[in-house]
């Protein structure tokens, strides 16, 4: 190989850490026009935290090119906590990372047309190696990975109300139509071809909005019959469901057995079955153990529907509310995001989404007959909304569904619910006004900084002290 000249800039891809029992490294992947791409460090401190939330910061900067108010406020906070030299030197990845270009400061290197090593075919390698060795085999069974494979099938629509203006803005990104003599009548000009490239690269297309923007997630196992999809003897179909909007508009006004929005042919969990109640007790004696507490079947059923009407409430919120911020003159009109706090309202569409699915979630615990029990700080806040608004799920009247289920004293009970349900109630701090925008005296009072463990881009990381979430974690919208 011989040395090349040094581009001027290069292109961050990503951010990592490299811990050692001394100090902590932030380092960015770089990516070279004509070049292999390169680790370069960013960073060094002690504090492994420290340099975790760092490279997290430059990876957002890097992703949205800019960071939110909250990650703004988060970055002030490690430049504080940060020596002169690293708060420096995170200080100036951070602009960097904004403006998407790196400087390059060590010259990269390309393979001469005489590369000594172009008789190695990539057949002997992969007969030299085992399969062990090698990152992905292309011929593989699901059977023969090495390691675990996760299936995404993604739903994007996109409304092209300017083609001449997409059309011009893909052919600039490089984009190329297919030959003329393969173009239909329908679509004379490729434009499914330029949508589809804007799709695969940045997803961002001038003259577009996009529509829907839905994924679906599944571990496959070779134990459940699963197959990586070039040995599938059947066709790979993914079900997204109905749609949400003609859902809505079938179902307006028909309520099912709790006041929920749910399509009226969808069986309700078997309660009474799943939470079976103990054997009666009125000893009250300290010991007996049949005196405890009961998650009882009516409790489980308001709980349930109250996260179901929350699920839906956020998927509806999010669709329509997209990436624009909540704001104070919204006078509550998102009914599920106005009621979180305010260091939320700036959060993306996807975050609203994980707050759906945190929803979901928890109502698939209680359909599987298990505690609502949170796994992420997400859920802890949903749970939190779903026991205030389950009381309101109470439905009168001896002939419903609900006065079907067998009674018990610790019926409704709802406080307890939150007693035995939580690790503790940290995220409810975020309430305070003083982590509000304009909150308090003076008007232009900046808000306090939130804690790293109950900022809003942390919501979704698993508690590292109870079991993690169900791996199949698809949207269900």
């Amino acid at each position: 190989m011989t040395a090349a000249h040094a581009p001027r800039s290069a292109l961050p891809r990503d951010f990592f850490c490299e811990h050692s029992a001394s100090k902590s490294r932030v380092l960015v992947l770089l990516a070279y026009p004509d070049q292999p791409s390169s680790l370069q460090a960013v960073m060094t401190c002690k504090d492994a935290l420290v340099a975790h939330h760092a490279a997290l910061l430059l990876c957002l900067a890097a992703r949205n090119g800019g960071l939110s108010a909250p990650q703004q406020s988060t970055a002030g906070k490690l430049l504080t906590a940060l020596p002169d030299a690293p708060a420096a030197s995170f200080r100036q990845a951070l602009d960097q990372a904004c403006a998407g270009v790196w400087p390059a400061v060590s010259p990269g290197f390309t393979c001469p047309s005489d590369d000594p090593f172009d008789w190695v075919q990539e057949s002997d390698m992969e007969e030299a190696l085992p399969v062990s060795a090698i990152r992905t085999p292309g011929d593989a069974r699901l059977a023969d990975m090495p390691g675990p494979v996760v299936r995404v099938v993604q739903l994007r629509e996109f409304h092209v109300y300017d083609q001449a203006k997409a059309l011009a803005a893909a052919a600039a990104s490089g984009w190329e139509p297919i030959p003329q003599a393969e173009l239909t009548k329908d679509d004379p000009h490729d434009l499914t071809g330029a949508v589809m490239f804007a799709a695969e690269t940045t997803g961002d297309l001038p003259g577009t909005d996009c529509l829907n923007d839905t994924q679906d997630g599944q571990l496959l196992l070779s134990a459940q019959g699963d197959e990586v999809a070039d040995w599938s003897a059947e066709p790979i179909c993914v079900d997204f469901g109905p749609g949400w909007l003609l859902h809505r508009a079938n179902h307006s006004g028909t309520a099912l057995l709790t006041g929920s929005v749910l399509e009226s042919e969808e069986e309700q969990p078997a309660f009474a079955a799943l939470f079976a109640l103990p054997a009666a007790c009125d000893c009250e004696e300290e010991d007996c153990q049949k005196c405890d507490w009961t998650f009882t079947p009516r409790t489980a059923e308001l709980l349930y529907s109250a996260l179901v009407e929350l699920a839906d409430a956020a998927y509806d919120d999010a669709a329509e509310l997209g990436d624009r911020p909540v704001t104070k003159d919204d006078d509550g009109v998102w009914g599920f995001f106005s009621r979180l706090p305010q260091v939320t309202w700036r959060q993306s569409k996807q975050w609203r989404s994980g707050l759906a699915r945190a929803c979901d979630g928890l109502a698939g615990d209680l359909k599987s007959g298990r505690w609502p029990r949170p796994v992420c700080t997400a859920q802890e806040m949903v749970l939190h909304l779903a026991l205030g608004d389950a009381p309101e799920h109470l439905e009168a009247g001896d002939d419903s569904p609900h006065a079907a289920l067998p009674t018990h004293r610790d019926d409704y009970d709802f406080d307890a619910c939150s007693d035995f349900f939580f690790q503790d109630h940290d995220v409810l701090w975020l309430y305070d006004n003083k982590y509000s925008e304009g909150a308090g005296e003076p008007e232009d009072r900046e808000p306090a900084s939130v804690p790293p463990a109950l900022h809003p881009d942390n919501w979704f990381q698993d508690f590292l002290n109870v079991p993690a979430g169900s791996l199949e974690r698809g949207h269900r919208r």
